[in-house]
């Protein structure tokens, strides 16, 4: 894969249902067994549990605990050397309003991490 470790500036923008979040961009080292962000879409403490590789396309599917119930989301990212750009999107449950939240991302490497 075409992907350059190190501390990257992460865009997300999330979309659901007729709504549009503002965006929002943090900083986060990204090496090359963990390159999907995840603190792009406010993930804590979610689990990647499938990840393929397919040139420089990643998919992967990823579990979270959000308010005492598990949420599924799928997502893709190309990479090109210091940049990304791809997506995710999650499907909640009734509990949550069955919603589907996508959100859009975008990378580029800053620099090393320290």
């Amino acid at each position: 894969m075409d992907f350059k470790p190190g501390k990257y500036e992460i865009t997300s923008k999330m979309e659901m249902q007729g709504m549009s979040m503002p965006a929002q961009t943090v900083i986060q080292c990204l090496t090359q067994e963990k390159p999907i962000p995840d603190k792009s879409s406010g993930n804590q403490g979610c689990e990647i549990v499938d990840m393929q590789e397919n040139g420089n396309k990643l998919t992967w599917t990823m579990e979270c605990m959000q308010e005492g119930q598990k949420v599924t989301s799928t997502g893709e990212m190309i990479y090109s050397e210091d940049s990304f750009a791809g997506g995710m999107t999650m499907e909640t449950g009734p509990q949550a309003g069955n919603m589907t939240i996508k959100t859009q991302i975008t990378g580029k490497r800053l620099g090393s991490c320290d």
